[in-house]
């Protein structure tokens, strides 16, 4: 059986819809596993569906454009958590949550720049193989 592209757009949008309701319950009532479960599910669930959309889900443009968006979000990110991470590590000399909070920014948009720069090899080397 066949889908088409909006049928497909249909079921994510109520596989988001629900997961945003489990999400919500379970936050309420103190229950972090069954999120994870619900949002494993919605993966397996879309990407089976996914290979029954026989027309074009996203085409060369899309990625370029999807490229160029992620590049920008991670500087943005970056910039911005170096830059609050910095001013709470110096504030927070004096507060152990702000301190702690900055030292998480700091640690965080290195480990971004580390795992952009991985990837980054990765795909050169396997760009050029191909």
């Amino acid at each position: 059986m066949f889908m088409t592209n909006k049928t497909f757009s249909i079921y994510k949008i109520v596989a988001v819809v629900i997961v945003a309701f489990v999400t919500s319950v379970s936050v309420r009532y103190g229950n972090w596993y069954l999120p994870v479960i619900c949002i494993v599910a919605a993966w397996i669930f879309l990407h089976a569906l996914r290979s029954r959309v026989k027309e074009v889900i996203a085409d060369e443009r899309d990625r370029k454009v999807a490229g160029k968006a992620a590049g920008l979000a991670i500087q943005v990110y970056t910039l911005l958590s170096v830059i609050a991470g910095i001013v709470l590590y110096i504030v927070g000399k004096e507060d152990a949550v702000l301190f702690t909070v900055g030292s998480v920014l700091l640690y965080s948009a290195c480990f971004l720049m580390f795992l952009y720069t991985v990837l980054f090899k990765v795909y050169e080397k396997k760009d050029e193989r191909d």
